[in-house]
This record gives structure tokens, C-alpha cells and sequence, in this order.
């Protein structure tokens, strides 16, 4: 594998994990579940405690510094 930059060979494989970020429906909900009692926050604490991370391969390299996937 070869640096696109700086044509160096000397590259690193790192894996990364990558949290999702909430959109605006999702931050409706959880600000309505917040008032609901009892259920509603069972439901908050779960949702809140479900996020999702996706880890990806990285390639770095040690020269320069460019990042890429794999």
C-alpha cells in the first residue's frame, strides 16, 4: 500500500469506531419521552443507552499523516 501524497510505504491499518449522530427526529423523541413518566424514561434510559458505533479500517500514514478508509 502506497501513501497517494507523499509515495511513502510506510503505512499503519488502525481500526476506528465511528459513532451515529442523532437527527432531528430522534431528538423529538427523546425530549417528548421525557415527559411521559415511568415508561417513557424506561424507554429514554434504553434508546439512550442503544447508540450505535460502526468501527472502520483505517490507513495512516506515518509520514505524512493522510488518513484514509480501507
Amino acid at each position: 500500500m502506497v501513501c497517494k501524497r507523499c509515495g511513502s510505504n510506510n503505512i499503519a491499518i488502525q481500526s476506528v469506531p465511528i459513532n451515529k449522530k442523532r437527527g432531528c427526529l430522534s431528538t423529538f423523541l427523546h425530549i417528548l419521552l421525557l415527559f411521559v413518566p415511568i415508561i417513557g424514561w424506561i424507554v429514554l434510559f434504553s434508546l439512550i443507552r442503544g447508540r450505535r458505533s460502526k468501527v472502520v479500517s483505517m490507513a495512516v500514514c506515518q509520514n505524512c499523516g493522510r488518513q484514509w478508509a480501507v
